[in-house]
């Protein structure tokens, strides 16, 4: 296999070859679609080293995988509390401006949202921990209900239940957006947030 020219990284800084694996295995999955397309050869191409290198940061494929999940859901995160704090601040402005940020990240990285709720690793495995990503990915809903019920714009008698009930409904829209294309969802957004949230307002 031939690889890219890459200058070896300075002695003590060999760990931050791993971000860079990790991203290109994203980069792979941007263009090809896939998560199969991400393999140890190409990785490897991608970053411009041999791969034998890489079982220095990753014991096999799936941990690469894996990895990107996690980066994933933080990207995902983020990308919510970008879009809560860029706009009106009331509690239930902030619900939903989260849950069309949501959606909107589904549209703008379809690839990497399939991989989030796929079969490579269950939701399951994704609540084990309140410090996993996904977990903390899923508390920005929880908080943002629990926002309303304090200044009294939710009647829900549990955030994180029904945090759990809006996921269901966010994430159906978000397969429509990825798989049919139907990207028409703001209305439809709308009342499944105020009624999954049990919102007064």
């Amino acid at each position: 296999m031939t690889t890219i020219d890459r200058p070896r990284n300075p002695r003590g800084q060999g760990a931050a070859l791993r971000p860079e694996i990790v991203a290109a295995a994203g980069r792979i999955l941007d263009r090809e679609g896939r998560d199969e397309a991400i393999t140890l050869r190409a990785v490897a191409r991608e970053v411009g080293i041999s791969a034998p290198s890489i079982y220095a940061h990753f014991p096999d494929r799936d941990a690469i995988v894996l990895a990107l999940i996690d980066e994933s859901f933080d990207e995902l995160r983020l990308f919510a509390q970008r879009a809560i704090e860029a706009g009106q601040q009331d509690p239930v402005s902030r619900l939903r401006q989260g849950c069309s940020a949501y959606l909107r990240y589904a549209e703008q990285s379809p690839h990497r949202y399939r991989l989030l709720f796929g079969s490579f690793r269950t939701m399951t495995d994704e609540l084990k921990a309140d410090d996993d990503p996904g977990m903390r990915a899923f508390h920005v809903l929880i908080d943002g209900i629990q926002a309303c019920i304090d200044a009294g714009d939710s009647v829900s008698p549990d955030a994180e239940s029904d945090a759990s009930a809006l996921w269901a409904g966010l994430h159906g829209c978000a397969m429509l957006i990825v798989d049919q294309h139907i990207l028409d969802w703001d209305v439809a957004v709308e009342h499944m947030v105020t009624a999954l949230a049990r919102l007064t307002r």
